[in-house]
């Protein structure tokens, strides 16, 4: 049987989306923010690609205020600019030119993560996401000395292009 987060009000439902969708606005999504309370096995949110910018999608489900609720998890604003960098890199021409220079869904993963971490600046769920970038690139192989320098060198290279 699978397991679904404890019902929730109708008023924590709504209090959920509007947070989510401020989070979303102020680090530049466009198009479309939805709420799921639902558990859907994706870490807590997710990017759809529509026919056009405006019909973007980003999709958050209830695991993600789970794992918010976490301190040694990845926080809510961490998973949403994480969702917003793969929107820059599918929307942006320049960042679209990125993805053909590390193809592959690993590498879009943590190109994603190092945009989160720039749209949010210097927080700790900033920092978060560049540990998850290079943590990620650890398990293709790299050394963590050669990852957090594979890190830092892409934040700048990006920065450059934003």
């Amino acid at each position: 049987m699978e397991v679904q987060p404890s019902p929730i009000s109708a008023t924590e439902m709504e209090s959920r989306l509007r947070r989510i969708r401020a989070m979303s606005l102020d680090l530049g999504f466009v198009g479309k923010v939805e709420y799921r309370h639902v558990y859907s096995q994706s870490g807590g949110a997710q990017y759809c690609i529509g026919p056009s910018v405006d019909d973007d999608i980003m999709v958050v489900y209830a695991e993600a205020f789970d794992r918010n609720a976490d301190p040694e998890d990845f926080s809510l604003e961490a998973m949403i600019a994480h969702e917003c960098g793969h929107q820059r890199l599918h929307r942006d021409s320049k960042m679209r030119k990125v993805l053909t220079k590390f193809p592959g869904d690993a590498l879009e993963e943590i190109v994603a993560s190092v945009l989160g971490a720039i749209l949010l600046g210097k927080s700790e769920s900033a920092q978060t996401l560049k540990w998850k970038a290079a943590a990620e690139l650890t398990d293709l192989g790299v050394t963590a000395d050669y990852a957090r320098s594979f890190v830092a060198d892409l934040g700048k290279l990006l920065r450059n292009l934003l």
